[in-house]
């Protein structure tokens, strides 16, 4: 009788450390279409056409599989991954990045992209984009910041 109360209470004692980790991978489904309201908040170089409060509506497509995905937006397609729980989101996000050397075919100039997305329900999300532009000295030196973007959006998921 004693071994079995304590199967149980070891199951519940399992079930109650892994519950968080299912419950927020259960809410964080983001596979879908979404309609993306963005804000420009930061940029290095602004100017008269593009500066921080500049605003831009995009369609959004994210295929899931599992804690991956895919986003496409109309600049392109990102891979990422959901990460359960971290500092700064212990509820967890998806964390998507890529690197791209030589962007408008120009072989000094590269740009790394990093998304994080948060799912506030199941029809809504939000976060952030940020897009670090890289340059190097041509002669294979190596790549260093020399100008940014940070966007923060809200999307509603298209039905």
């Amino acid at each position: 009788m004693r071994r079995g109360r304590m199967k149980k209470a070891c199951l519940w004692a399992v079930m109650f450390v892994l519950m968080p980790g299912f419950a927020a991978m259960a809410t964080a489904s983001i596979g879908g279409k979404w309609n993306v309201q963005a804000v420009l908040i930061a940029m290095s170089h602004p100017n008269d056409l593009v500066k921080p409060g500049h605003t831009k509506q995009e369609i959004w497509s994210i295929v899931q599989q599992g804690a991956s995905a895919t986003l496409t937006t109309p600049n392109g397609s990102i891979s990422g991954r959901f990460v359960p729980k971290t500092q700064e989101f212990p509820l967890g996000a998806w964390m998507f990045e890529l690197e791209v050397p030589n962007i408008r075919n120009m072989p000094n100039l590269g740009a790394k992209y990093e998304v994080t997305i948060l799912v506030r329900s199941e029809n809504v999300i939000s976060g952030g984009t940020s897009i670090t532009y890289m340059g190097n000295n041509g002669f294979g030196g190596p790549w260093y910041p020399i100008g940014m973007e940070s966007w923060r959006f809200d999307a509603t998921r298209i039905p």
